[in-house]
């Protein structure tokens, strides 16, 4: 189990330490510009910071050629591929110790980067998990958080894995790993911490290292992004133990239902079946939404997870990287 860092405020260790933040974009004009005063808004100043444009068609390129005449350490770099490829160019083109990572689509708060160095004044600590919230400004924003995130309550009782949106490492780790496969970019983040996971490295969980995270809009782009996960994984042969649990749930739901047409009768078992399953979902997860929209957005996003996820599991696995 990975340790847990306490709150730092005041102590950021080594004061020689620099920092490099790395980050892919593509099509951010809306938010583009939120992140980068984020970034200027740190507690603790980055050494560098490279965002990579994966080949924006939008406005986000020029928007940030502007600011970086404004900011001196934002390097911007063109650079057509996927994030993978973007995030290994963009290490190549920086040259502090540790690199930092975030995601187009979040706000570091403002203490961000400090909370992920502190745990450095340990020399032995070599990869940091951060934490990452949602900022739902909507009802369904808010039910689809808990589909996509580790809650609060639940973050920290197992070794908390590194995702892109908060996370360090040393860049002895990343020279060490190769970086990221180009091969994946659905879910390339969770695959490059599955193998430092293997080459032995442990993650240290930073809780304050806090990004906020802006769910997807509707439900199209949230079972757009359901799918792609389910396809990365399975692509890179990653079998989560919930895609298991769903498996079995809905062969064990089919097979009630063949039992049904054979005996009309028991048709009584497969809506009682069904109630419950969309109960279950509401019960697990009203804590975090509150709001009476979610006696609907909750079991239509836990059906349509489960559809997308088992039709992602289906593609990736006949589609192997």
């Amino acid at each position: 189990m990975g340790k847990t860092l306490k709150p730092v405020r005041k102590s950021l260790g080594p004061a020689s330490l620099k920092v490099a933040v790395v980050i892919t974009v593509f099509n951010e004009q809306d938010n583009i510009l939120e992140l980068v005063t984020a970034l200027r808004s740190q507690t603790f100043k980055p050494a560098e910071v490279v965002i990579v444009d994966g080949g924006s068609t939008d406005q986000t390129h020029s928007l940030l050629r502007r600011e970086s005449k404004i900011w001196p350490i934002l390097k911007i770099f063109r650079v057509p591929g996927n994030r993978s490829v973007g995030r290994n160019y963009g290490v190549a083109h920086s040259s502090a110790p540790i690199i930092a990572f975030t995601d187009a689509g979040c706000t570091p708060h403002p203490d961000w980067l400090e909370q992920l160095v502190a745990a450095f004044s340990d020399s032995i600590t070599l990869v940091v998990s951060g934490y990452y919230e949602g900022q739902a400004t909507n009802d369904f924003q808010k039910a689809l958080i808990p589909y996509v995130l580790v809650m609060p309550d639940k973050a920290g009782k197992t070794e908390f894995f590194p995702s892109t949106r908060s996370m360090a490492l040393r860049r002895s780790v990343w020279n060490n790993s190769g970086g990221f496969d180009v091969r994946f970019n659905h879910n390339e983040d969770y695959v490059y911490a599955h193998w430092l996971k293997k080459m032995g490295y442990k993650f240290v969980f930073a809780p304050k290292a806090i990004v906020s995270w802006h769910p997807r809009k509707n439900l199209s782009q949230a079972a757009w992004m359901f799918l792609r996960f389910a396809v990365g994984d399975m692509q890179s042969r990653i079998f989560r133990p919930k895609v298991r649990l769903i498996l079995l749930r809905y062969l064990l739901f089919a097979y009630l239902v063949m039992f049904a047409i054979q005996s009309p009768s028991l048709f009584y078992l497969v809506f009682a079946a069904v109630f419950a399953y969309l109960s279950w979902a509401v019960v697990k997860n009203y804590r975090y939404v509150k709001s009476p929209a979610a006696f609907y957005w909750l079991p239509v996003l836990q059906v349509t997870s489960d559809l997308m996820i088992i039709v992602g599991t289906v593609m990736g696995f006949l589609n192997k990287k």
